[in-house]
């Protein structure tokens, strides 16, 4: 089974200044959706990543509890920051739930990308949990493509 984070690595790779998203374009999304290339989301989610990592996001925390210590949350609605939040979620291996940001998203992103992330990848599966909504917990396994991962 292919992830989502491996999907996006691959696109940065083959394609990357092709549109991450080609159907959020026209007048209906706004043009902050044009800037959102493979690469860029694989360089911002790489970023929330490493300091996701730093903040102890992730899963397991050594005790037990397979969905780690800490879940972040992301708030609703569907913007560029939102999908690289989520990516970087999914690339740290951290849970997320639907709710106010409590971090900077600037500062998230402009964090240093570093070794962790790739290291990172070698403890995330799919049955690793991604995303929790009210009580349904979905695993990187259930998403199929990045599209769907990163939908409300």
């Amino acid at each position: 089974m292919t992830l989502v984070i491996d999907q996006l690595m691959r696109l940065s790779e083959e394609a990357p200044r092709a549109l991450l998203l080609p159907n959020r374009t026209g007048p209906e999304w706004g043009p902050q959706w044009m800037g959102l290339t493979n690469m860029r989301a694989w360089i911002l989610s790489g970023s929330i990543a490493s300091w996701l990592i730093a903040q102890g996001y992730g899963p397991g925390d050594g005790t037990g509890n397979e969905w780690g210590g800490k879940t972040l949350t992301v708030p609703r609605g569907d913007s560029p920051q939102r999908v690289a939040l989520l990516l970087g979620a999914l690339r740290a291996g951290a849970l997320v739930v639907e709710g106010p940001l409590s971090v900077s998203y600037g500062a998230l992103s402009a964090a240093s990308i570093d070794a962790a992330v790739a290291e990172r990848r070698t403890h995330i599966d799919e049955s690793t949990p991604a995303r929790r909504v009210g009580e349904r917990v979905r695993c990187h396994g259930d998403f199929k493509t990045i599209e769907e991962a990163v939908s409300g």
